[in-house]
This record gives C-alpha cells, structure tokens and sequence, in this order.
C-alpha cells in the first residue's frame, strides 16, 4: 500500500470483518480482531516508521484510535489495551522523530480531541498531550490550552465529571505554570483566586513552602482540612503535606501529632506512615507509644492491624487475629510465620474450618478442595491424626456424598 486512503481501509476492515450486523464485536471475534490489529502495527505501520514515515504514521494511528473509541466489543481478554500498548512505541516514534511540522499536527489533533467526550483513549491521549512536547514554544501552547480548558470546565458544573475535570485540567495548568516558569505574582494570584479548590490550597502551600513561607503554608493546609471534611482521600492528601510540612519546620510534636492522626482517623493502619512515625522515636520510648497507636487504631472498623503486628514481629496478636478471622484466607498468608511457634493452635483453625466447609454439600471440585486442605494439614506435627479424625468423622456423617468419599479416598497418608 502506498498511500493515506488504502491504510485507512485498513483499519476500518478491521473492525467490519470482525463485527456483526449490529456492529458488535463479540468474545470469540475479538480474539481474531485483537491479533488482526497487532499484525497490522507490526508488518504495514512499524515499515513506515522505519522508512520516517512519520505524518502517515500519525494518520493511521489517529483513525485506529478514534475508531477504538467507538467499538463495541467484547474485550475479556484486554485485545483493547494490548493494542494501545503496541501503538506506544510508534507514537513515540513520531513524537521524537517527526519534523517541526507533523508534530505540531499531532499537538494541534491532541488538543481538539481532548476538548471532546471521549471514551477509552481519553487518558492515552491525555499523557501524549503532557508527556511530549518539550519545547518552550509547546510549553507556552499547553499553558494557554490548559488554562482554557480549566475555564471551560469551571463554567459547566452540572457535568457529570465536573470533579474529575477540574482536577485534571487543574493538575496540568499548575504544572505548566512551573513548567513555563510563570512569574510568582501571577501564580500567587491564580491560587488565591481559587483556594476554594483543595488541589490548588496544595500546590500553593508547596509553593509558599519553596519560598520560605512556612506559615503561611501550614495555615493553607490547615484551613483546608476544615474545608474537605466529607473528602476522606483529600483528607489524608492534605494531611500528609501537612504533616511534611511540619517536618521540614522541625516541629516535632506537630509532626507527630499529624502522623497520629492520620494513623488513626485519615489513612488508618497505613504501614509506611506507622514506619515513619516509629522512626521518629527513641528506641526505648516506641513500644509504649506502639501499644496506644495500635489500640486507637482498632477504634476504627474494618481496620487490618495484621500487616503492623507483621511489621513489628508481634506473633501473638498477629495469632489471635488470624485465628478469630473467617475462613482460611488469613492463615494460609500468615502460616509460614506462625507455624514455627503455633503448629497448634493453626492446626485447630484447619480443623475447624474445614468441618464447617464440609456441612454444605457441593461439586466434586469442592471435595478435591477439602481434600487439598487435608493435605495441607498432614505437614503439621499432629496432623495425620487430626486428618485421620476428621475423615472417619466424614464417613459416618456423609456416606451417600460419594464423590466426597471417592475424593477421600485418593488422600495419600
């Protein structure tokens, strides 16, 4: 093929060959348009790119994605992302490779579609967009660009995604305000226009930090955290840049006063938090402040204080509670470090857990479960005799189970 026209075609008979009459392309179809595709890439498009074909490149690749954006297919098996991911190296191709004039086409195609409802490639777009495209004279078109897009989105609030935009288009315009290096009076200015905004109370409280404006930073960050009260994640965000900033300032007890709270209400049981704040202790002092960190944090519901009791090698009540949790999920992660010492009382869990699996009857592929939970238990010291137990006890309660007893059968002693 040598021109525009026949590639195009290309691309489109990938999707029609392979679709229905409605236009859907179903599980089994997807297999071959997923392999369709990647033959595509690699023997008729990766040849232009080695032949510096980059303004064709770009053309093929911008129809394959906006036709993807559109598909209704059943991908199961991730056909879709396997195609955008062998479309990386090419549009990194283009993009490093490609003259003044094609890759001002691409920014100009990025920047439109970006302005529209996109589906699956909005992201993959989005990070060609603010990944490439390094120049000053770029650098000065994204801020622009970025700070319409911002405008754009703060007039329309009722949008679904209002939230998400503002933060995107918020993100990429503060990183273009560094990025083209905007005088700090117009920053100042953007970001007391806009406080009401968590993400920017954020970026400037960062700023006034680099400018030795601790104070006013911490105050920024503070007064945030009033504001977000019913945004748990934003929450912690400010807190932990909070806590930072605390750190920096040498304020010990601030600092660590913050790490408590987010230990306890904002990140609970987060592991590298505990680290940090134990770290911040005299060896002798952690364990009694340990014992009352780990107390307040088992206020909150649903917390996991497994991985801390892991942490800090605390075998018995990492035992306790793995033996009080459902199931046997917990105790297959935390066997290797409890058996040592609890062959035991892990051996009692197997037990009971295993009967009660067993009272509800089901497929074959249930009983070969059992049966491999038995083998399991036969690597414990009492092991056999507890099988031994438990399988008579089978016998005489479920002998007309007979896959069951079939399956028991092949349990070698």
């Amino acid at each position: 093929m040598t021109d525009l026209p026949e590639y195009l075609a290309s691309v489109d008979d990938l999707f029609d060959t392979n679709a229905d009459g409605g236009g859907f392309i179903d599980y089994d179809a997807a297999t071959d348009f997923g392999d369709e595709a990647l033959t595509l890439l690699k023997e008729e498009v990766q040849p232009l790119v080695d032949h510096g074909e980059y303004g064709l490149v770009f053309q093929i690749l911008a129809h394959l994605m906006l036709k993807i954006d559109h598909v209704d297919i059943d991908d199961s098996d991730g056909e879709i992302m396997m195609i955008m991911s062998a479309s990386d190296d090419l549009w990194e191709a283009v993009l490093t490779k490609a003259d003044a004039d094609v890759q001002q086409q691409v920014f100009d195609w990025l920047c439109k579609q970006l302005t529209k409802s996109l589906n699956i490639i909005e992201d993959t777009l989005d990070d060609l967009l603010f990944t490439y495209f390094k120049t000053p004279a770029f650098i000065d078109a994204k801020l622009v660009y970025t700070a319409k897009r911002f405008r754009a989105v703060q007039k329309h609030p009722d949008l679904w995604d209002y939230d998400w935009q503002i933060k995107k288009w918020l993100k990429h315009y503060l990183q273009m305000m560094s990025a083209a290096h905007v005088p700090d009076k117009q920053i100042i200015k953007f970001c007391g226009a806009n406080l009401a905004i968590p993400q920017v109370r954020l970026f400037y409280s960062q700023f006034c930090l680099q400018h030795q404006d601790e104070a006013h930073a911490v105050q920024l960050l503070k007064d945030g955290k009033k504001l977000v009260t019913d945004d748990p994640s934003m929450l912690a965000e400010l807190s932990r840049q909070l806590k930072d900033a605390y750190q920096q300032l040498g304020e010990q007890q601030l600092y660590r006063q913050e790490l408590w709270q987010l230990l306890t209400e904002y990140a609970p049981a987060d592991e590298m938090l505990f680290s940090e704040l134990k770290q911040s202790y005299p060896t002798t002092d952690w364990p009694a402040v340990r014992e009352q960190l780990l107390t307040a944090i088992a206020k909150n519901s649903n917390v996991d204080l497994k991985p801390l009791y892991v942490q800090e090698n605390l075998l018995n009540p990492l035992l306790k509670a793995v033996v009080a949790a459902d199931g046997l999920w917990d105790l297959r992660i935390y066997e290797p470090l409890l058996k040592p010492r609890f062959s035991d009382l892990l051996l009692a869990k197997y037990d009971h857990e295993v009967r009660k699996m067993a009272t509800t009857t089901g497929t074959r592929r249930k009983y070969q479960q059992l049966v491999g939970i038995l083998k399991r238990m036969l690597a414990y010291p009492a092991g056999k005799s507890t099988v031994q137990a438990i399988v008579h006890d089978w016998q005489q309660q479920y002998p007309r189970r007979s896959a069951m007893m079939d399956e028991l059968s092949r349990l070698n002693w």
